[in-house]
């Protein structure tokens, strides 16, 4: 159901998406609503934590870490092997393109298969896997060492499963290394081309701005970026090898080269590369740029330098183990105290969405979830710059990306009953029980959204207003009413600012 500005208003019959319609009404909407206490995980520290470590809270995720606390969950998570997901890997067994051989997986060609298995896998995983912190850990490599899948998805879905899934929660070296000699980083930044006779500077600056010391880590020069392109020369390609990775001796570098203040003697060979990857995992500075990411990806745009030091403390200690790192983090009072200051980015946002409402894409449909993606501006593995999408809210607070979130939501409320986007199928009615009331429905809507029911009275009153027009929560619920309302109502709570921010 494609909804204008002008309708999508009407329906909402309140001020709550009102507030929404420009950047700044937004901002102030939300700083609002977490003076006040009204965004659902202020006030709520395990809500909160869950929302930030998941695609979106779900009611049975809150009761588990009510149960055995935040700390407990967060171990469990820390540890994916221990939680079964047998589900989950059943339903990707489907689709044996994710595991195949890199050779079997070339032997496809480029028909659109590998792609749609590529987006498959994440996005299926990010819904519905009980290993939820592992998925957004993924993500976030993912976007850290960025490669856009145009061209390159044989390599990807390879690169997905033996490098990001299999060194997320690991030590950042291991990862780092790993990603320098996969083929898709190879082909990707034109390192298999670079030669002695002609080093190509391309991962090797990528290397030091975006991998590991930062734009402004380290004090490097121009001077370095070309030393370390040197060191890295005869770093290529070869489909015959298992893994595709090769060293070139011939194409390599031999000659003495200085890096950083360090000096890399004359007559070496691949060891100049492992070299400086050595020198740049235990650079002060990586520590500091990957820590600085990672909270602003999990905690907020604008992080504390207080937080960001003692992971940096966390991780020279354990020598850039992934865990310690984010314990650290998670249990933070900075952490803590930064709960609704995270913008959802549009694929967060729709796959929360997904999560709450069970909405599934048949196989011949899934060209109107691509279509949402594109709208939303974040298709998976769609940024084509290496620097990866961007995590901060003010790149996403836009009108138009307001718009599409709506309309998203809409669709992927009101598919399961429309004819004009059939090939969808939602859960909304077998996810809310038997609610008597209107009051009952609000909340057992707002616990699939939001994890918990709404308990701010202000909070519900215009959703229940919506639902029954005179505001009496008692009314009873009829077919007929949930027929007409509950698409819509769902709708709603997910466009709110209360679920855009978390």
């Amino acid at each position: 159901m494609q909804t204008s500005r002008r309708n999508f208003l009407r329906l909402s019959g309140t001020a709550l998406i009102a507030a929404a319609v420009s950047n700044g009404a937004l901002v102030e909407r939300v700083a609002a609503l977490r003076a006040s206490r009204r965004l659902p995980t202020v006030g709520d520290p395990q809500l909160h934590f869950l929302n930030r470590i998941s695609y979106g809270a779900r009611p049975d995720e809150v009761e588990r870490v009510r149960q055995i606390g935040i700390e407990a969950y967060l171990d469990e998570q820390l540890d994916p092997e221990s939680i079964d997901d047998a589900e989950m890997e059943a339903l990707l067994m489907r689709n044996p393109i994710l595991f195949m051989s890199r050779q079997d997986s070339h032997a496809l060609g480029f028909d659109g298969r590998v792609q749609q298995a590529l987006e498959n896998g994440m996005i299926g995983r990010a819904v519905a896997s009980k290993r939820q912190l592992l998925e957004r850990m993924v993500e976030f490599w993912t976007d850290h060492f960025n490669i856009p899948s145009e061209d390159l998805g044989h390599d990807l879905i390879i690169m997905h499963r033996e490098v990001f899934r299999r060194h997320a929660l690991g030590k950042f070296r291991d990862l780092a290394i790993a990603v320098a000699q996969h083929p898709a980083m190879l082909y990707y930044l034109d390192q298999t081309y670079s030669d002695k006779e002609h080093p190509n500077e391309n991962y090797a600056r990528e290397l030091l701005e975006l991998h590991t010391l930062g734009v402004d880590g380290g004090h490097y020069t121009e001077t370095d970026v070309k030393e370390a392109a040197r060191a890295l020369t005869g770093w290529t390609v070869n489909d015959a090898t298992e893994t595709g990775f090769y060293f070139n001796h011939d194409m390599h570098d031999s000659d003495a080269k200085t890096i950083l203040g360090h000096t890399f003697p004359a007559g070496r060979g691949i060891e100049d590369g492992l070299h400086l990857l050595s020198l740049l995992v235990n650079h002060p500075a990586t520590a500091a740029f990957i820590c600085q990411k990672l909270c602003i990806r999990f905690v907020t745009d604008h992080p504390p330098e207080s937080l960001i030091q003692s992971m940096v403390q966390v991780w020279a200690e354990t020598d850039g183990a992934i865990i310690p790192v984010l314990r650290q983090m998670f249990l933070s009072t900075e952490f803590q105290d930064s709960a609704g200051q995270k913008l959802r980015r549009p694929l967060d946002f729709f796959i929360g969405v997904m999560r709450a409402t069970g909405t599934t894409f048949r196989q011949d449909s899934q060209w109107q979830r691509n279509e949402m993606l594109d709208e939303l501006g974040q298709p998976p593995y769609g940024w084509a710059p290496p620097n990866g999408y961007p995590d901060v809210a003010v790149a996403w607070l836009n009108t138009s990306g307001l718009m599409a979130r709506w309309n998203a939501a809409m669709r992927l409320t009101h598919a399961a009953y429309s004819e004009q986007w059939s090939g969808m199928d939602t859960q909304l009615r077998q996810r809310i029980g038997a609610p008597e009331t209107v009051g009952a429905l609000v909340d057992a809507v707002a616990a699939q959204v939001f994890g918990v029911p709404l308990s701010d009275p202000a909070d519900r009153a215009p959703f229940v207003a919506f639902v029954t027009e005179d505001g009496d929560e008692n009314m009873p619920v009829t077919a007929s009413l949930l027929s007409a309302k509950l698409g819509t109502l769902y709708g709603l709570m997910l466009a709110s600012p209360q679920y855009q921010w978390r």
